[in-house]
C-alpha cells in the first residue's frame, strides 16, 4: 500500500490521480495534495519495512514468508481501491496479485492476507448498513472482491489443489479434527505480558537465553515497532472514517490471534474458520498488527501536517500530545531513575513465567530493559516535540518529516541490526557442491541412487545429504506426512527391524568416531561411516503377509523379535491373495527418478513386491502395462501383487489435483486478463465517444 501510495503521490500529471489516491487510502484532507502525502506514506512504509519482524525472516532465509509479506500492503491497497471504485481493472489486478502471492508458496501469510481483506469487506458492509442508500453498491463491490479472491485461488490452482490434497495426509491435516492439533498449533504464541515489546524490545528479554515470554524460544522481539510509530498511531486514533476503523479492527484481531490459547478467539477460529486449523505459529499474524500500526503512523503524521499553522487546529490533538509527553516523562523518572525499586519484581516475573530461568539472565535482561526503556522515552519525547513544532508551523514540512524519519530509523535500525548480526559476515558463495566432504563422496560411490538410505547420527534433521541424491531417513520438513511422523514419534525408530525395512545401510557421524557397537566401520575421514550387519534392498519380493489392526499397531509389530521383515510384510486390510513360493525371486530397480520408478521382478510364484518408499494415494502402479493396486505395506510403504514369472512393475506419481489445477489456473488467468482488458476498454470507449462530440462543437 505504501509503495503504491508513494509512487502515485509522485505523479504530478493531474489532480485526478492524487484525488484517486486519497480515496484509495482513505485520506480526505485537501491540504495533502503536495509533499505531505508523500512523506506520510514514506513514514508508514519505513515503519513497516524496517520492523525487525520482516528483517528477521529475510536475513534468516525465510524468503517465501518475506516475499508473501511484501504482497500484503499491495493487496490491501488494491482491495480498498476496488471497494471505492468498483472497477473491473481493479478486480483484475487484485486477482493477479493474489494469485502471484499464493504461488510464492507461504500459505499461512497468504491466508492472513485474505483474512485482512475479508475484515475490510466486513467493516465496509457494516458502515454501508448505517447508510442504506450505499448498501447495494457496497454489497456488489464486496462480491466483486470475493470473486477476485476466487480467481486468485484459481490462478494458483496448480499449486493450491495439490496442496489441499496433501494437507489431508500431512501433520497439518492428519490430526483429530483435520488440523495440526491445538497444542501444536499454539506452541509459538505470544503471551499477553509480551505486549510492551511493541515499544521496548528488551521488555521480556531479547531472544535466546534471555527470553522469558510464552513461546518455546525466539531470537528477537517479534512485535517491536517502536515508540515513534506508536505515538503517531495514537494521533491517528483521533481520525474518523471507515478505513481507520478497519485498521483498529485488524490490529485488535491480529493481536488476539497472536496470543494463541491465551485468548478464546484462537480456539473459536480453530474450530470454525475453514483452513485455520492447518497453521501453527500464531505469532506470525503479528504482521497484520504491524501493518495497522504503520498505517496509523502515516495517518497520524498526515493529521499533524493538516493542522499545521491553522487557526482551527483541533485542541484534542494538542491534548493527546501533551498527555503523551507527560506519560513518557513519568515513565522516564519512575522506570529509569527509580530502576532499583523494580529490579527484583522484574526478575521474579521472569523466573515465574519461565521454568528454570536463571536469575543471572533475568538481571542481565533487566539492565538492557531499563536502557531500552530510557531510550524509548527520550525518542518519544523528541517525537512529541517535533510533532508540536510542525503542528505549530514552526518547522518546515520537509525538515520535520526528515527529522521524524530519522527518529524512527534511530529506533528501528539498532534492533533490526541486532537481529541480523548473527548472519552478517563474509559473502557466502553457494553452489550445488556446498556441503560436499569426503563422507559424501564415499556415499556417492557406495551404490547407485535409490539403492540404500543412511541414518545420520548427529545431524538427523539436516537436509544436506538430499542435495547429493543420498537418501536419508532424517531431514527437516514442517509439513511431513502423518505416516512418517507416526514412525518418528514411535519408540522403535532405531529398532534394527525398522532400519532394515527402510533400506538403511549406513550410520553416518559428523565426528570421526572410532567405533559403534555392532557396526562395521567402512570409512573414516572428516566423519565416520558404519555399515549395518543386516539391511534390506529398496525393492523386496515377499511371499507372505499378515493383517494387523489397528494400523498404528504395525509400528510395534515390525519391532517384534519374532518378525522378519525380509520375509513378511504387514498390511492393514486383507487383499485376499494366495502367495508363494518365492525362493530365488529377484527384484532389480532399473529406473529410479523423482516421479517414476521401474522394477524388474522375477518370481517362481505369486508374490508381493514391496518398495521401501513412502505410500501416498497419488502414486499409481502398472504390472506389464496393466493397472495394479498399490497396497499400504508396513504402515508407510508401498506394495504391489505380481504373478509368477518375469514382470515389469512401474510406479508413477500422477496427481489428479495437479491436472485439475493446471486447467483451473489457465481458465482463471484467462478470465483475469479479460477483466483487465474489459476495464481498459471501458476507459477508452467513453473517451473515444467524446472526441467526435468535441470536434463537432469546435466546428
Amino acid at each position: 500500500m505504501f509503495q503504491a501510495a508513494l509512487a502515485l503521490a509522485r505523479c504530478k500529471s493531474s489532480y485526478s490521480v492524487e484525488k484517486l489516491l486519497f480515496k484509495a487510502v482513505g485520506l480526505n484532507q485537501p491540504f495533502l495534495l503536495g509533499q505531505g502525502l508523500q512523506e506520510a506514506a514514506l513514514l508508514g512504509a519505513v515503519a513497516f519495512v524496517f520492523a525487525p519482524n520482516l528483517v528477521a525472516v529475510g536475513s534468516h532465509g525465510h524468503g517465501s514468508q518475506l516475499v508473501d509479506s511484501a504482497y500484503l500492503p499491495l493487496m490491501l491497497w488494491l482491495a480498498a481501491r476496488a471497494m471505492r471504485r468498483g472497477g473491473l481493472t481493479d478486480l483484475g489486478w487484485l486477482a493477479l496479485a493474489g494469485g502471484f502471492q499464493m504461488l510464492r508458496g507461504h500459505a499461512q501469510i497468504a491466508f492472513y492476507t485474505w483474512l485482512a481483506v475479508g475484515l475490510l469487506l466486513a467493516v465496509e458492509l457494516v458502515a454501508a448498513a448505517l447508510r442504506p442508500a450505499r448498501l447495494p453498491v457496497t454489497i456488489a463491490r464486496a462480491a466483486g472482491v470475493g470473486a477476485a479472491m476466487a480467481m486468485a485461488f484459481g490462478i494458483a490452482g496448480f499449486y493450491n489443489l495439490p496442496l489441499r490434497d496433501y494437507a489431508r495426509w500431512s501433520i497439518r491435516g492428519g490430526s483429530e479434527g483435520g488440523g495440526v492439533g491445538m497444542a501444536y498449533a499454539t506452541q509459538w504464541a505470544m503471551g499477553p505480558w509480551e505486549l510492551p515489546t511493541v515499544v521496548v524490545p528488551w521488555a521480556v528479554g531479547f531472544g535466546d537465553q534471555t527470553y522469558w515470554g510464552a513461546m518455546p524460544f525466539t531470537n528477537y522481539p517479534n512485535a517491536f515497532m517502536g515508540v515513534v510509530a506508536a505515538l503517531l498511531a495514537l494521533v491517528a486514533v483521533l481520525e474518523r472514517g471507515t478505513v481507520r476503523v478497519y485498521a483498529a479492527v485488524i490490529a485488535l484481531v491480529s493481536l488476539a490471534i497472536s496470543f494463541g490459547s491465551h485468548t478464546p478467539l484462537y480456539g473459536f477460529l480453530y474450530r470454525h474458520l475453514p483452513l485455520f486449523n492447518k497453521f501453527r505459529v500464531p505469532v506470525m499474524i503479528i504482521l497484520l498488527f504491524q501493518l495497522a500500526l504503520a498505517l496509523g503512523a502515516a495517518w497520524g503524521w498526515s493529521r499533524l501536517l493538516g493542522e499545521r499553522g491553522s487557526s482551527g487546529r483541533n485542541a484534542l490533538t494538542g491534548r493527546v500530545l501533551l498527555g503523551a509527553a507527560v506519560l513518557l516523562g513519568l515513565v522516564l523518572v519512575v522506570g529509569v531513575a527509580g530502576q532499583e525499586a523494580w529490579r527484583e519484581g522484574y526478575v521474579r516475573s521472569a523466573m515465574a513465567h519461565r521454568e528454570g530461568f536463571p536469575r543471572e539472565a533475568g538481571l542481565f535482561a533487566y539492565e538492557r530493559y531499563v536502557a531500552d526503556l530510557g531510550r524509548a522515552c527520550l525518542l518519544g519525547l523528541a517525537a512529541v516535540g517535533l510533532a508540536w513544532l510542525v503542528r505549530a508551523g514552526r518547522a518546515p514540512v520537509s525538515l520535520a518529516s526528515s527529522g521524524m524519519l530519522a527518529l524512527m530509523l534511530i529506533e528501528l535500525w539498532p534492533v533490526s541490526g541486532q537481529v541480523m548480526k548473527p548472519v552478517i559476515g563474509m559473502k557466502q558463495v553457494t553452489s550445488a557442491e556446498t556441503g560436499r566432504d569426503d563422507v559424501v563422496e564415499f556415499l556417492e560411490k557406495a551404490g547407485p541412487v535409490g539403492s540404500f538410505r543412511i541414518r545420520p547420527v548427529d545431524e538427523f534433521m539436516s537436509n544436506r545429504y538430499a542435495g547429493f541424491a543420498i537418501a536419508s531417513i532424517g531431514g527437516a520438513h514442517a509439513a511431513k506426512t502423518r505416516l512418517i511422523q507416526d514412525y518418528l514419534e514411535s519408540a522403535f525408530a532405531d529398532h534394527p527391524n525398522w532400519l532394515a525395512l527402510l533400506n538403511v545401510r549406513f550410520f553416518v557421524t559428523r565426528q570421526p568416531i572410532d567405533s559403534v557397537p555392532g557396526l562395521t566401520r567402512v570409512h573414516q575421514g572428516s566423519g565416520g561411516v558404519f555399515e549395518l550387519p543386516r539391511w534390506l534392498p529398496r525393492a523386496t519380493v515377499l511371499g507372505e503377509y499378515r493383517v494387523v489392526s489397528p494400523a498404528r499397531a504395525i509400528l510395534d509389530s515390525v519391532a517384534s523379535a519374532a518378525h522378519d521383515p525380509s520375509r513378511v510384510t504387514l498390511l492393514e486390510q486383507d487383499p485376499g491373495l494366495a502367495l508363494g513360493p518365492v525362493t530365488g525371486a529377484t527384484a532389480s530397480i532399473t529406473r529410479y527418478r523423482l516421479n517414476d520408478v521401474t522394477v524388474e521382478v522375477e518370481t517362481p510364484g505369486p508374490a508381493l513386491l514391496r518398495l521401501a518408499d513412502l505410500w501416498y494415494p497419488d502414486w499409481v502402479a502398472t504390472v506389464d502395462g496393466r493397472p495394479a493396486e498399490i497396497l499400504k505395506a508396513d504402515h508407510l510403504l508401498r506394495a504391489v501383487a505380481v504373478p509368477a514369472g518375469r514382470h515389469r512393475v512401474e510406479f508413477r506419481f500422477a496427481s489428479p489435483a495437479m491436472r485439475q489445477g493446471l486447467m483451473l489456473s489457465g481458465a482463471s488467468l484467462l478470465v483475469t486478463l479479460l477483466l483487465l482488458g474489459a476495464g481498459w476498454l471501458r476507459r477508452r470507449v467513453p473517451s473515444a465517444a467524446r472526441a467526435p462530440a468535441r470536434a463537432a462543437g469546435g466546428s
